[in-house]
């Protein structure tokens, strides 16, 4: 890939054909607020909470394509989802997308505001939030800072539609430490082109929830007990003596894996050291043996019998419909799932349940954390752009981060922070076995996604191929070099484009 500037013009048709936002038809990558093609979902889709709530903020539909493109203002209040007046000057407009992370962000908002700084901030959560931000920002208008997900960042950075903060951090030493205290991988990735365009702010596990109740009915001990026993092996193992038939048909399933790319069969694929993509995000590798590996695992166990059947997901989604219906009322023993969900299995008392990380694979020793990685970036055509920095900073800072887990439920990119509440269940809250997550937590890697294709691209290649192969239609390393070689097209083109 050239290393040459990329310069576009702010025209809203282009931006938006280049942003992948102009796509007919979305839905949503839970948690994230990123659009995702997701043919079966977790067992607990329905599930919300304040990362659940995310889910509306997936790339925009088609119709952004031929609408009026809209400035909208930010308003004190977050609660509105409709576009607010606009806001005093020198005050700073800030977005996000989820309609559950409002209480939080008006926590901190206040008291950011209480303690007097230079530019007011105004939160606010949009409607429609993608497309939002795009046709705003075109008209040279929009928020002044804005959450944003890592599905989009890469190609956000290479339209400029981001703000290079390395000036900044060169003279705000305070941010710099916070910055050195966060997740490496989620620094990393905010980075483009060896400028720092955004930095984190929070991030989620993938992890494994379980009925203890039903593991005691066939001796199981739980897994956050088992340590680095805790693998591929040992996951087969409880999914078979957990799961239930009638005949040959299933009447509880041992496990859940869903084959979406967060929290399902990619994971496996990446703790068996198979990537997406290179290191240099312009070509797709996921029909490495290592990748093909991990499926040919996940699909192994679908065939036997003892992982939940796409017949078995659709009949136990319609009986139990309510949010995290179908493991709450045990028609799954075991779930991978987010962390959102927690909020939902903490309403339910009539079971007991737990959670711990992702199984290591038995050739890598490896286990693994796929997140869609959120971060905070400012606009280039703020007008207010040292206030927005401050404000910006100010989420950065340690004081802040400690408070993520207990307002939002999910991981602060601060380590320390991360560290003292997301995994102490004391402060972060059930269930007990998070405290077996650090492993989890170190091993995190962001949603595959390049600026050389958009997330609407990617999914839509893996959508046929993948649903196939959960169907017991296509073998795992046919659908994986299906969906590499209709990638790499992609990608072809649009370096040929330059």
């Amino acid at each position: 890939m050239s290393n040459r500037p990329f310069r576009m013009p702010l025209s809203r048709r282009r931006l938006l054909g280049a942003l992948g936002l102009a796509a007919a038809g979305s839905a949503a990558l839970a948690a994230c607020g990123g659009g995702a093609v997701a043919p079966a979902a977790s067992s607990a889709s329905a599930a919300t909470s304040a990362a659940a709530a995310t889910t509306a903020a997936s790339s925009a539909a088609s119709s952004a394509a031929t609408s009026a493109a809209t400035q909208v203002a930010a308003a004190p209040s977050s609660s509105a989802a409709s576009a607010a007046p606009a806001a005093a000057p020198g005050s700073v407009d800030f977005w996000q997308w989820g309609t559950g992370y409002v209480p939080g962000f008006d926590t901190l908002v206040k008291a950011y505001n209480d303690a007097g700084p230079k530019g007011k901030v105004g939160a606010s959560n949009p409607s429609d939030y993608w497309n939002k931000v795009v046709t705003s920002e075109a008209g040279g208008a929009g928020p002044d800072v804005f959450l944003m997900n890592n599905v989009n960042f890469k190609q956000w950075s290479l339209t400029q539609n981001v703000t290079d903060l390395s000036s900044y951090l060169d003279v705000d030493k305070a941010a710099s430490a916070s910055l050195a205290a966060m997740l490496q991988s989620a620094v990393d990735w905010y980075h483009y082109k060896g400028k720092l365009m955004g930095v984190p702010w929070d991030y989620s596990t993938g992890v494994l929830i379980y009925n203890t109740e039903l593991l005691k009915t066939v001796n199981l001990s739980s897994p956050a007990d088992a340590g680095k026993s805790w693998d591929w092996n040992m996951l087969r193992d409880y999914a078979t003596k957990l799961t239930q038939k009638s005949g040959s048909n299933i009447t509880r399933s041992g496990v859940w894996i869903n084959n979406g790319l967060e929290n399902g069969w990619y994971t496996f694929s990446l703790a068996n050291g198979g990537p997406f993509f290179n290191d240099n995000l312009d070509q797709c590798i996921i029909a490495s043996p290592e990748a093909t590996a991990g499926l040919e695992f996940v699909l192994g166990m679908i065939k036997d019998g003892v992982a939940a059947t796409n017949d078995f997901k659709t009949a136990a989604g319609k009986a139990n419909p309510q949010a995290g219906g179908t493991f709450i009322n045990a028609a799954t023993a075991m779930d991978f799932e987010g962390d959102w969900n927690f909020t939902s299995y903490e309403k339910a008392t009539q079971f007991s349940w737990d959670g711990t990380i992702f199984p290591y694979s038995p050739t890598t020793g490896k286990t693994a954390n796929t997140s869609n990685l959120r971060g905070l970036v400012l606009n280039p055509a703020s007008k207010n752009k040292d206030n927005a920095w401050a404000w910006t900073a100010h989420l950065m800072s340690k004081a802040v981060q400690d408070q993520i887990p207990s307002l939002f439920g999910e991981v602060p990119a601060n380590n320390a922070s991360a560290t003292a509440f997301y995994l102490d269940p004391t402060k972060g809250g059930p269930p007990p076995g998070r405290k077996t997550l650090q492993p989890d937590l170190d091993a995190t890697s962001p949603l595959p996604s390049s600026d050389l294709i958009s997330w609407t691209d990617i999914n839509k290649a893996l959508s046929k191929p993948l649903g196939d192969a959960f169907g017991l239609k296509l073998a795992a390393a046919d659908a994986l070099k299906q969906a590499q070689d209709t990638i790499n097209g992609i990608i072809q083109t649009n370096k040929s484009k330059g």
